[in-house]
């Protein structure tokens, strides 16, 4: 991952952080750098969009059929020991959708920009944990998203 002056380029980098952090399990990195993230940043989410999106194609190299996105989003609410009201599934559903899809916004009423980023976060965790991508695959993962979010 590259490091850039621009305040897109700083964005990028910072949410890619946060990102790498979380994967790496630095819990106390991933709060401190979660911190500093801006959501009125108009570019707030991207670069964590995108990493989610890769993750999710991964995930579902074939794509995935509104059911069988739908019994996954049941299965995460399912597994987490806390929070899942936190989430609504019509959401969650819709943002892998758009993930699978490439869009970086998911059709329809969307929650606030740190709700959408929090999805996307634990999201990715799953997935890129039931892919068994190790630390080096986590880097390309990274970096594939920074080549994406620097277009």
């Amino acid at each position: 991952m590259t490091d850039t002056t621009t305040s897109t380029g700083n964005a990028v980098s910072a949410e890619l952080d946060v990102l790498g952090a979380l994967l790496a399990f630095d819990f106390i990195g991933f709060a401190q750098k979660g911190g500093a993230l801006d959501p009125s940043d108009p570019l707030f989410g991207r670069a964590v969009g995108a990493g989610f999106g890769i993750a999710a194609r991964r995930r579902f190299p074939q794509g995935a059929s509104p059911e069988e996105i739908g019994g996954y989003v049941a299965d995460f609410l399912g597994s987490l020991e806390a929070g899942a009201e936190d989430f609504d599934p019509a959401f969650l559903a819709e943002l892998i959708a758009a993930g699978l899809r490439g869009d970086a916004t998911p059709p329809g009423e969307r929650p606030d920009p740190r709700t959408t980023i929090q999805a996307r976060l634990v999201l990715t965790l799953r997935m890129v944990r039931e892919l068994g991508l190790g630390p080096d695959e986590q880097r390309e993962l990274l970096a594939e998203a920074a080549r994406l979010t620097a277009a």
